[in-house]
């Protein structure tokens, strides 16, 4: 009979199979939610990270949930309610934040975004994944921080360059002051992952490229690295359409538009911070499973 080493083996190893998460996005007064098939074998973050610009358009395919008259949720929570008491919710992945950035106050998504995470006051999931732009976040810490190891945050970094990010994502806030936000959630026991993707212009390829690698790694738990370009025929037809890219193109920054352009970057970090680049599974969540296993 396997012993539990072998059992936890293979559960690590088990990554080729599909896995079920939730995605919720927020739009005004209400949130979309709606159960997701992940097949990336590596990482779930490979097909939910937060795009850079909203994908409006995906949300049509999930159920929507509107604040009710008392600005409460009350359908929503019916639907977390029956998760538990079947034992799914504890066992499940929730993503707010895969089309649009939950927590940016211009398009007024933020208290619905709020009003979604105190459910989780009440209710508690196998882990609570945040993908925001934004430093409002800390507002929510009191949740995430009672989540504990069940909540996690993931902040969009592209560039420290904070030209680069006036130019090519006009309307976000700076680099800095979400580097600074990113510190102060980790300085409250709250998981932090910096997503830099796709990789934005931070000054010269290489010269300058140590000094964003170790800002990161002081400033994250774990760090997502990607191009704009991935060189898929799919993705670059998608991306070529944005404002981020047209806008490079226009300023003649062709190298940061090739599918290696986040090679210095992820070269660096596998030397500086090897461990920070592979997002591991939680740790409750994986001995819930040797537990079913051996049971």
């Amino acid at each position: 009979m396997e012993d539990i080493m072998e059992i936890k083996q293979k559960i690590s190893s088990d990554q080729v199979n599909p896995a079920i998460v939730y995605t919720v996005d927020s739009y005004e007064e209400g949130v979309s939610f709606g159960r997701t098939m992940v097949s990336s074998p590596t990482d779930w973050r490979d097909e939910l990270h937060l795009k850079i610009e909203d994908e409006q358009d995906l949300l049509r395919f999930r159920r929507r949930f509107s604040l009710d008259q008392q600005n409460n949720f009350s359908k929503l929570e019916v639907e977390l309610m029956n998760l538990s008491r079947k034992g799914l919710l504890s066992r499940s992945h929730i993503v707010l934040g895969t089309t649009t950035d939950p927590f940016l106050p211009f398009e007024q998504k933020f208290d619905s975004s709020m009003k979604f995470l105190t459910l989780f006051q009440r209710y508690t999931p196998g882990l609570l994944t945040v993908q925001t732009r934004s430093p409002l976040i800390v507002i929510a810490m009191p949740v995430l921080a009672k989540l504990g190891k069940r909540a996690s945050v993931t902040m969009g970094i592209e560039t420290l360059d904070e030209e680069a990010v006036r130019l090519y994502t006009p309307g976000l806030p700076r680099a800095s002051e979400r580097l600074k936000a990113a510190r102060a959630l980790r300085n409250f026991g709250v998981q932090v992952t910096i997503q830099v993707a796709p990789v934005l212009p931070y000054g010269d390829w290489k010269k300058d490229v140590a000094n964003f690698a170790e800002q990161l790694i002081d400033s994250a738990d774990f760090i997502y690295v990607r191009p704009l370009f991935d060189g898929t025929d799919g993705t670059n037809h998608k991306i070529r359409s944005k404002h981020v890219s047209k806008t490079m193109a226009r300023d003649k920054k062709y190298h940061w538009l090739r599918p290696d352009s986040a090679n210095p970057l992820i070269t660096t970090l596998e030397v500086l911070a090897p461990q920070k680049l592979k997002l591991p599974e939680p740790a409750h969540l994986q001995e819930r499973q040797v537990k079913m296993f051996a049971a």
